[in-house]
């Protein structure tokens, strides 16, 4: 009876823990590496980035290259900020017969070292 109410007891907090999320604590992600660099909050931003793309089942081609390279310098330009902090992004398609519609939508906080410049590796 006991091993019964254990194996019970064991399957139903598995099934229970299952679903559980984790998440990091302080900066969740950044454009580059923060450790002990003293920053303030500029701004935060909101992009959205759309490119198309031909589907034609086996076959498809794109109309543009997806803009992912160019996301954080988009984001830069213009501000004086030095990178992108707690980086938050989403995406979805829209089917439209043969023609796809994709978005690539990002959120995120400008920040400007406090210190000047950011120390650089050594070499």
């Amino acid at each position: 009876m006991k091993k019964t109410t254990l194996i019970l007891c064991l399957f139903s907090s598995y099934f229970f823990l299952q679903g559980c999320a984790s998440s990091s604590v302080g900066v969740a992600a950044s454009n580059r590496p923060l450790a002990n660099i003293p920053y303030e909050t500029v701004k935060s931003v909101d992009k959205t980035f759309t490119w198309y793309s031909f589907d034609i089942i086996l076959f498809a081609m794109s109309t543009g290259n997806p803009p992912i390279d160019e996301i954080y310098t988009e984001m830069l330009a213009g501000e004086d900020a030095d990178a992108v902090v707690n980086i938050r992004y989403w995406n979805d398609k829209s089917i439209f017969g043969p023609v796809i519609r994709h978005r690539f939508g990002i959120k995120g906080d400008l920040v400007k070292f406090s210190g000047g410049t950011p120390p650089k590796g050594k070499k």
